[in-house]
């Protein structure tokens, strides 16, 4: 479910996703943001980017040696829904999932291979839609 997710909702850039994978008050972190509870979470995900012009290709997905994480890699870009429509340059991604006692994904940790700046920094830059 976890992999469609990604591949087929491209949920990081659509807010797409299975909820029912995740507890309610799963926790969300990226190099910019902190989010707690899956409905900020989505709604977050809904006003940031365009669907129709940004991208999720390369997602892996496995599972740790012991099994008690799944980790996802991807490379990811697209046009932010602000006014002056930036476009954030391709990135990559590498997210560890954990779960709670119910098998519900409790946390999600997302880390980039660009700085938080350089993204705060595309963000202000307008793009060419």
């Amino acid at each position: 479910m976890l992999e469609s997710d990604l591949t087929k909702g491209r949920y990081i850039l659509t807010g797409a996703l299975t909820p029912s994978i995740f507890a309610d008050d799963c926790s969300f972190q990226d190099p910019n943001n902190a989010v707690t509870g899956l409905s900020k979470y989505r709604k977050a995900l809904s006003f940031l980017f365009e669907p129709s012009q940004s991208t999720l290709e390369n997602v892996r997905v496995t599972v740790s040696a012991a099994g008690d994480c799944v980790f996802a890699d991807y490379t990811a870009s697209g046009v932010l829904k602000l006014p002056w429509h930036p476009r954030i340059d391709p990135w990559e991604g590498h997210i560890v999932y954990s779960f709670n006692e119910d098998g519900l994904i409790a946390s999600q940790v997302d880390v980039w291979n660009i700085t938080r700046l350089d993204a705060i920094r595309q963000s202000f830059t307008p793009g060419g839609v």
